[in-house]
C-alpha cells in the first residue's frame, strides 16, 4: 500500500475514532479525553474498536 493510502487510512480512522469520542465526552472534553488516555474505551466497546483501528492504521503509516 502506498504511503499516501496509508496516511488516508490513518486519517479516516482518526476521524471516526474522534467522532465517537466527541459523542461520548462532548465537544468540549473530547480533546482532553484523547490526550489523557480516557478516550481509548473499555475492551469490547465501539470506542475501543475504533481506537484499536486508529492505532493499527497509524502504526502502519509510521512503519513506512
Amino acid at each position: 500500500m502506498s504511503k499516501l493510502r496509508l496516511l488516508q487510512a490513518a486519517t479516516d480512522a482518526d476521524k471516526a475514532w474522534m467522532a465517537e469520542v466527541r459523542s461520548q465526552f462532548g465537544d468540549r472534553e473530547a480533546g482532553m479525553a484523547r490526550f489523557h488516555g480516557l478516550a481509548n474505551g473499555e475492551p469490547g466497546t465501539r470506542l475501543r474498536e475504533l481506537y484499536d483501528h486508529y492505532v493499527k492504521t497509524r502504526d502502519a503509516y509510521n512503519a513506512q
